[in-house]
């Protein structure tokens, strides 16, 4: 259990290949895999969320949930016609 014997470099790679760090690893969010999702049929999601934020007449602010409902919407429709243009 001496830590100091086995040096600072063997600690390193022990703690490299346990894959721990000090700080903690960054998680994509929902609303950023759907925007890359989006973006890989062609389209531009921030187009998307102001098209949408125009036609509602009272919505100047569109929050995180809003946008991942709508981006969601959005990728469903896009899957669906996906779907029904191949058969």
């Amino acid at each position: 259990m001496d830590v100091k014997s086995k040096g600072i470099e063997f600690m390193r790679q022990l703690y490299a290949s346990a894959n721990l760090a000090i700080r903690s690893s960054t998680k994509t969010s929902k609303l950023e895999i759907l925007k890359t999702i989006i973006r890989s049929f062609g389209y531009e999601p921030e187009k998307i969320l102001v098209r949408e934020a125009l036609t509602e007449p009272h919505r100047t602010i569109i929050n995180q949930d809003e946008q991942t409902k709508i981006l969601n919407k959005t990728l469903k429709e896009l899957l669906r016609n996906e779907i029904l243009n191949q058969k």
